[in-house]
């Protein structure tokens, strides 16, 4: 038997409680776009702007999504950056043949399994956020310009026009300025407060921000597609970490060209990430679950619908959170986990008129390590999503991070580090001496949960989904995907409609629009419910109709636009 203790960090000390690290400016009318030829949705328009400038310039959606990127670095500080990583999806048409590139940080070589512990408790979370040995080597951009080598079309250097104009001067953002009056992290960094804030106050919405220091990285970047992990950038990284990441940890970071985890379940084929990150596996565990629940599941009666997508996601975290690490420290048992034999028997676990707020992991045969134990970590939502699709069927989905809000709070060459290295268990075993697989060790990608997806009906290509929203990435892709496929909801109603997801025994439901009778149905079928603002950012594009649908999720700043 699997030991089954549970170790998870303390909740987040109530101030990073209570309030969201990516707070919500409520649920506004969504933005969204039609198209035969070509469509972009990003998290801010002008990173949408650049990419349909690339797009109109003959690059494809590769080269435009590295353009977008490069926007979303320079306006969109608080979540992705030079000093971060990603997962990127990309769909070559010509070959019909889908591409995983892993950009995941890793961790220092000087890491250590007890670090994050304080007399043998838990530092607190806001604490080791700021430490120099948070911050895993960046991966971003040099795996953007190993996918770039593969399959771009205009000259790398052309990417950076647009972002390197807005270093120069760009306008902040409701969100941008929200994000850095709650920021509690970011007061003391003498940078930040000379770029973001005017005499300690955050620079309001619409007034003007010049970062020449980022500039000088983005034409640094532009020259050297992999300066941030052996060049300039990598030596300005290591010295303003006082060497806890050293140049050769930087050097050795290397791009994983990973085998994309693909399943067809009723007539559609849904491709996602595989480990490290969970999202692939959580995606199609849920969809999958709810495929041999499919007699039960008709619009008719929407509320049963959202009690079993509820379990099903409640039992997918659970395996989530015990299997799913970086796949060279830990035999992930990832085919296992997604085979429908096994899928079939999870399912059979759920009771359509009771909600079961124990479930356990599945105990999974032919584990070389089954004395593992659950480790939940501190996962945050500041992140980006990009999809895309050029008009010769190409297509992204890019989803990249710097971890918590601003990242580790600690910025050089105008960009903030990462704080990844959060992102594994504080503990790294249970007093017994059962191992968490997601632990601190040196050299290790952190479990994550981006969930960049494709979804194609008979080889089409017909969904591009991502999303930000830490741990709950997977919930919010996993909704959109079930509303669309299985409720046959429209894609825009699909993004907009509210939240709901379990993670653990309980059931959280978006805070906004509340469904007094959906709320009645749930508390009757015995689910404990929470209240929480889920900030999803999904980013999506969908095929209907021969047409290029882009939508973007109307509780951020997305945009979407075609041609």
């Amino acid at each position: 038997m699997l030991a089954q203790i549970i170790y998870s960090h303390q909740v987040i000390a109530n101030q990073f409680n209570k309030n969201n690290p990516e707070p919500s400016s409520g649920i506004s009318q969504s933005q969204k776009s039609f198209s035969k030829k070509f469509m972009i949705v990003t998290a801010d328009k002008r990173a949408s702007l650049a990419a349909r400038e690339v797009l109109l310039a003959g690059g494809n959606a590769l080269d435009a999504a590295i353009a977008a990127q490069n926007v979303l670095s320079v306006v969109e500080p608080q979540s992705s950056g030079l000093g971060g990583g990603g997962f990127l999806l990309f769909f070559n048409n010509i070959n019909k043949k889908v591409f995983a590139y892993d950009g995941r940080e890793t961790s220092s070589s000087l890491v250590k399994g007890d670090m994050y512990l304080i007399n043998n408790n838990k530092m607190q979370f806001i604490e080791a956020v700021q430490k120099p040995f948070s911050v895993g080597v960046p991966g971003l951009y040099s795996m953007l310009a190993d996918a770039h080598n593969k399959f771009g079309v205009l000259e790398w250097e052309k990417l950076f026009i647009s972002a390197i104009k807005y270093s120069e001067s760009f306008e902040v953002g409701e969100r941008l300025n929200k994000l850095l009056n709650w920021a509690p992290h970011i007061k003391k960094n003498k940078f930040v407060n000379d770029t973001y804030f005017t005499k300690g106050e955050a620079k309001k919405k619409g007034s003007v921000i010049q970062n020449l220091e980022l500039k000088k990285s983005l034409k640094i970047l532009s020259k050297n597609p992999y300066s941030i992990n052996k060049g300039i950038l990598a030596k300005k990284i290591s010295e303003r970490l006082n060497n806890k990441l050293s140049l050769n940890d930087l050097r050795n970071w290397k791009t994983i060209e990973r085998e994309p985890l693909c399943k067809v379940i009723n007539s559609y084929k849904i491709c996602g990430f595989p480990p490290p990150t969970s999202g692939g596996v959580g995606l199609i565990q849920i969809i999958s679950i709810l495929s041999n629940k499919k007699n039960f599941i008709n619009k008719k009666d929407p509320h049963l619908a959202k009690h079993l997508f509820i379990e099903a996601s409640r039992l997918a975290y659970q395996d989530r959170n015990l299997y799913i690490t970086d796949p060279l420290f830990f035999d992930v048992p990832t085919k296992a986990l997604i085979s429908d034999k096994y899928l079939k028997l999870r399912s059979d676990l759920i009771n359509n008129n009771k909600s079961i707020p124990n479930f356990k992991p599945g105990n999974l045969e032919n584990i070389k390590d089954k004395k593992i134990i659950i480790g939940k970590n501190f996962e945050q939502k500041s992140t980006t999503h990009i999809s895309i699709v050029d008009k010769y069927g190409n297509a992204v989905a890019l989803t990249s991070s710097i971890e918590f809000a601003f990242g580790s709070g600690i910025t050089t060459g105008g960009f903030f580090l990462n704080n990844q290295i959060t992102d594994f268990s504080f503990f790294n075993k249970s007093p017994e001496g059962h191992l968490i697989a997601n632990r601190v060790e040196p050299n290790k990608r952190p479990r994550s949960s981006m969930s960049p997806t494709f979804i194609f009906f008979k080889n089409e290509l017909i969904g591009i989904l991502g999303s930000p929203g830490g741990s709950r990435i997977i919930c919010y892709v996993s909704k959109v995907a079930f509303e669309i496929l299985f409720l046959k909801n429209d894609p825009l109603s699909a993004v907009t409609s509210p939240h709901y997801c379990s993670r653990d025994n309980f059931t959280e439901i978006e805070n906004s629009n509340i469904n007094s009778d959906l709320k009645q149905y749930l508390q009757k079928n015995y689910h404990d419910i929470k209240y929480k603002n889920m900030t999803s950012g999904l980013n999506i594009i969908w095929k209907k109709n021969q047409f290029w649908q882009g939508i973007a999720d109307p509780r951020r700043e997305g945009f979407a636009i075609g041609n």
